[in-house]
Order: structure tokens, then C-alpha cells, then sequence
């Protein structure tokens, strides 16, 4: 399926719109925690949602004005981009370390439950990657 260009253009700017905004919900909720004395940091999660709005402006808007790469580039970083955007809830789920309702939070930078999520994310971007290459 190729949906022509300014349809792929409506789809990634609601969805980079959704995640720009649930970015600066992030943003000032550090904002807050550094308000109270406490250390401030952006996750491996949030790093996820940001390498997929880069994927998204790079690959769906920037690249077909630019007219670089193929007509199939657009739709392929688009899906990229929202397949990273599916891994970035369960990123943040293991950066709260979540998934384990028996264990207290870890307070660490990048707890083991976020490595195993990102690492299933990056495999899977690794798949869909080599896939999109062929295709």
C-alpha cells in the first residue's frame, strides 16, 4: 500500500503532534521534580519518542521536499517512526519498572525492565529495517 503524500503528511503530523505534546507533558513533569531539589533526566524511553519524531520529519517530511531517496521512503520511515512510537509506552512502563507489581521502584537511570523493552524494540526496528531494504 502507498498512500500518496499528502495523506502519509496528515497522518504524521496528528501522530507527531500527539507525541510532541506527551513530550512536553514529560518535559514539565521533570520540570517539576527539579523544582523540588530532585535530579532531572530524560530517559531511554523518552529518547525512543524522540528518535521517532526525528524518523518522522526527517524521512516523511524533509526527505520527499528535498527529493532525496526513493517514493517509497516516506511510507517506510513513517512506519518506522510508529513502530518506534508503539515500543515507547512499554519503554516508559519498564523505566517505572511496572511490569513487576512485587518489586519497589529501582530509582535507576535505565532499569533492567526498560533495557528488555527497548531491546524488543530494537530488534524489532532491526527486522522491520532489513524488511523495508527489500522491498
Amino acid at each position: 500500500m502507498h498512500p500518496d503524500l499528502g495523506s502519509l503528511w496528515t497522518a504524521a503530523g496528528v501522530v507527531s503532534g500527539f507525541q510532541v505534546t506527551g513530550f512536553a507533558l514529560r518535559i514539565n513533569r521533570e520540570i517539576d521534580v527539579s523544582g523540588k531539589g530532585d535530579i532531572t533526566w530524560l530517559p531511554p524511553a523518552d529518547i525512543l519518542n524522540l528518535l521517532s519524531i526525528v524518523i518522522t520529519m526527517l524521512g516523511v517530511f524533509i526527505a520527499p521536499v528535498l527529493d532525496i531517496g526513493s517514493s517509497t521512503l516516506p511510507v517506510k520511515a513513517f512506519g518506522l517512526a510508529v513502530l518506534l512510537l508503539a515500543g515507547y509506552p512499554f519503554a516508559l512502563a519498564g523505566h517505572y519498572d511496572m511490569f513487576n507489581s512485587r518489586t519497589h521502584r529501582s530509582w535507576t537511570y535505565f532499569p533492567g525492565q526498560e533495557r528488555i523493552a527497548l531491546s524488543v524494540v530494537g530488534v524489532s526496528a532491526v527486522a522491520y529495517i532489513t524488511l523495508a531494504a527489500f522491498r
